[in-house]
């Protein structure tokens, strides 16, 4: 079983979407530090987490968190030739 990792949220911003086919929608911007203090960003449709509570938004903040992470780890140390 992996050790539980500790991130803070820094700061979370509601902005228009600019993701192509979600014109008219928000996406939540959370910003968050990792234990060895590095700074990153997750987006999240702002409709998953809208009129839910905080609790329930925390889990999905730290399902999203999570989930990169557990991308960036797959691909960090790997090298490249070309």
């Amino acid at each position: 079983m992996a050790a539980a990792r500790r991130v803070k949220i820094v700061d979370v911003t509601v902005i228009p979407s600019a993701e192509a086919g979600r014109l008219g929608k928000k996406d939540a911007v959370v910003t968050y530090q990792d234990e060895a203090m590095r700074v990153r960003v997750i987006t999240i449709p702002y409709e998953n987490l809208e009129g839910k509570s905080e609790a329930e938004q925390l889990t999905l903040i730290a399902e999203a968190i999570k989930a990169q992470e557990a991308e960036r780890a797959r691909l960090v140390g790997k090298e490249l030739t070309f």
